[in-house]
């Protein structure tokens, strides 16, 4: 007996055993299938998966959405999606921020009664109210959808009513093969004091507001909005820019952004607005294999449809670089009569820094807006790629190569000029270089900034062009076949052709076609001189080379007296308010801005009196400035066919050697070549390898 209950006792021991490893081994399944749930709902911090396309803020247990996703993944962070959605689209219909933060710069704007104009004056950057979105991080993110072989579209569903952006993130954004669309940032008045005085939410990055880095791949951004209708506020302080994405920096690759649009009083960047890099590290934007095309600009004062680049903001020199994209059929249009607005840049705008441009086909591209000319001919239009004119800054140069810009219009509106071709606008530009084998339309080089002999500028000779390759386009059909273009089947233009499939790209025909080698040099001439000792009439002495060496007997001795009758006669309104119209004695310009100083009446006089970093608002420069514009007018009109540029690199070098002048040896002359070697792209707008052998074609496109 004893043996028996000793058995039965062993028997339930053993079963007891079998019982508590059954509830061990279930608790550590449902502890690994709890942590793989976890992982796939973000408490990895590192990744998640998104595998729902619905928008809701706390899904049930197992659901991913992108907006519990983008709660719950850690700084830098990656978000990807389940291969299940592929294809699908996330309506987002809740606003996640209201007041959404991101920094802005703060511009203020006054009056400069010497300057006798109206002055920006960049005060920093801050944190201010970019109001609804519908996604919102502080933090670094990574979204991709690269796995999924139709992506993924994030649009705004707009219920009710209610505009929001799609994304905006206090940060780096990287995304892939994902769409963007239905985006609005709109403009709404705020109750309350501000520190930077803010009046209204500011209306940035329709579909995607960024500050940090937004590295685009294989991403299209269509049907954004924003819009500045109903404010009244300072325009440059807090525009609307960027109805794609306003960001920092931008580094775009294989990117359709098409049929978005900034709408209201002060808009910029219709398609991209990149500030440039005014508080990152990185010192170059980039668009690479890119379509820009079919976006809209509509307000009393309007720059860039396609793009547009702040350089990293007043006093900074940023570089906005374009390779294989098309920029094409944007609009720049007034939304109503003011005569004191400005209209530039249908396809690109560059408000500071430099600009660089290759392989690129900027084509179609329109400006429509009410003509003005201030006394030193600054003009409030300017067709496809533009760079400001400024008073207190400058930008430094554009760079062009293997490049298509032709068929762009400007529109004076009101005016007899009517409609006319421009294509390069080079506004207060210091310097325009080509890198050869272009196809240009018409370039714009009145108002770049004038030659200046100063020591250790090397800076007599700005304009740069043409070079090896380079010719004009007087049609469109002679370097594309506008017949055969290729079309978004998602994107609609606002531009151009509104309502339509946005274009994507043409192909390259007769003179754009088998022309570039595998690299070619180009070479610019620099030049400058130094007075040692002596007068500086170089002035004179630069007439009277002209007149002979173009054999244009007179001009120098008529040109003199015209700038000199003008000089005499204008009103540089310098003692009192009253309209030069109304003065019976017209002030001078005088060499130190004061009426005490030494009146500037004559070619002699005239002379750079600097500073260097603000001369060409100083007014004591201005007929220095007026000297060389009014020169440009009367060699065009003396030397018929001389070309766009006028005086280049060419025209320099012949007119001018190295060493002392013999009309005055006082005068030393420096004058050199830099040569640079530029190498045909290895593949274009669509992927397509460039040769490896023989010659390539001219714009985004090869055959």
């Amino acid at each position: 007996m004893q043996r028996k209950n000793e058995g039965l006792s062993r028997d339930k021991i053993f079963e007891n055993r079998r019982q508590v490893f059954i509830v061990f081994a279930t608790i550590l399944c449902l502890f690994l299938l709890f942590s793989l749930t976890c992982c796939s709902n973000g408490d990895d911090y590192s990744k998640t998966k998104v595998n729902s396309l619905e928008d809701i803020e706390a899904p049930a247990w197992g659901t991913v959405t992108l907006r519990s996703a983008l709660e719950d993944v850690a700084s830098g962070g990656k978000i990807t999606f389940d291969e299940s959605l592929d294809g699908g689209t996330i309506e987002l219909t809740i606003v996640g921020d209201e007041h959404s933060v991101l920094v802005g710069e703060y511009m203020e704007m006054y009056y400069d009664p010497g300057a006798g104009v109206m002055i920006t004056e960049l005060l920093g950057y801050f944190d201010r109210d970019f109001g609804k979105s519908a996604l919102y991080a502080h933090k670094d993110i990574v979204i991709d959808a690269s796995n999924l072989p139709n992506g993924i579209t994030i649009a705004w569903a707009n219920p009710g009513g209610v505009n929001a952006r799609v994304l905006a993130v206090y940060g780096d954004l990287t995304m892939s093969n994902v769409t963007i669309s239905g985006g609005r940032s709109v403009a709404e008045v705020m109750d309350g004091n501000n520190p930077t005085t803010q009046t209204a939410t500011l209306a940035r990055g329709g579909g995607l507001a960024v500050w940090g880095l937004a590295r685009l791949s294989h991403c299209t951004l269509h049907d954004n909005q924003c819009d500045k209708s109903n404010d009244t506020a300072s325009e440059r302080d807090q525009g609307a820019f960027g109805g794609g994405i306003y960001a920092d920096v931008v580094d775009l690759d294989d990117c359709v952004i098409s049929g978005n649009s900034c709408v209201g009083s002060g808009v910029s960047g219709g398609g991209v607005f990149v500030v440039g890099g005014a508080e990152h590290s990185a010192s170059v934007s980039t668009l690479d294999r890119c379509a820009v095309t079919g976006n809209l600009l509509e307000a009393s004062s309007a720059y860039g449809a396609g793009v547009y680049s702040d350089g990293g903001g007043i006093g900074k020199s940023k570089t906005l670089r374009l390779s294989n994209c098309t920029v094409a059929r944007n609009v720049v249009r007034a939304s109503a009569y003011s005569p004191y607005g400005y209209w530039r840049g249908g396809a690109i705008y560059m408000s500071n820094g430099f600009m660089e441009l290759q392989a690129c086909t900027i084509v179609e591209n329109e400006v429509a807006g009410y003509w003005r000319e201030d006394l030193l001919g600054k003009c409030s239009l300017a067709g496809g790629v533009a760079a400001t004119i400024g008073l207190a800054h400058a930008v430094e140069s554009m760079t062009i190569g293997h490049s298509i810009i032709a068929g762009n219009t400007v529109e004076a509106i009101g005016s007899e000029k009517g409609t006319y071709d421009q294509d390069i606008f080079t506004g207060s530009l210091l310097y325009f270089k080509s890198r050869g084998y272009n196809r240009i339309g018409v370039i714009d080089f009145s108002q770049m900034l004038v030659p200046v002999g100063a020591h250790d500028w090397w800076s007599l000779c700005r304009r740069h062009y043409p070079k090896e390759g380079d010719q004009s386009v007087n049609d469109l059909s002679e370097v594309l076949d506008t017949n055969d273009g290729t079309y978004s089947t998602v994107a609609r233009s606002m531009g151009v052709d509104a309502g339509d499939f946005a274009l994507l790209y043409y192909e390259p025909a007769g003179g754009a076609v088998d022309q570039i080698p595998l690299s070619n040099t180009v070479e610019e001439i620099l030049a400058e001189y130094n007075v040692d000792g002596g007068d500086d009439d170089f002035l004179e002495i630069f007439l009277a080379r002209v007149e002979d060496h173009f054999g244009i007997s007179g001009f120098a001795d008529s040109f003199t007296d015209d700038f000199e009758d003008f000089l005499a006669n204008h009103d540089a309104d310098t003692d009192d308010n009253s309209e030069p119209d109304n003065d019976p004695e017209p002030d001078p310009y005088y060499d130190s801005y004061d009426p005490l100083g030494d009146p500037i009446l004559t070619v002699a006089d005239t002379a750079f009196f600097g500073p260097a970093e603000t001369w060409v608002k100083e007014p004591e420069n201005y007929p220095l400035i007026l000297f060389w514009h009014q020169f440009d007018t009367a060699i065009k009109d003396a030397v018929p066919g001389l070309g766009d540029e006028l005086i280049g690199d060419t025209e320099w070098d012949d007119l001018f050697d190295d060493g002392l002048l013999t009309e005055n040896t006082a005068i030393d002359f420096s004058i050199r070549s830099i040569p640079y070697s530029i190498s045909l792209l290895d593949v274009d707008q669509i992927g397509t390898p460039r040769p490896e052998n023989g010659l390539g074609e001219i714009g985004a496109i090869e055959r």
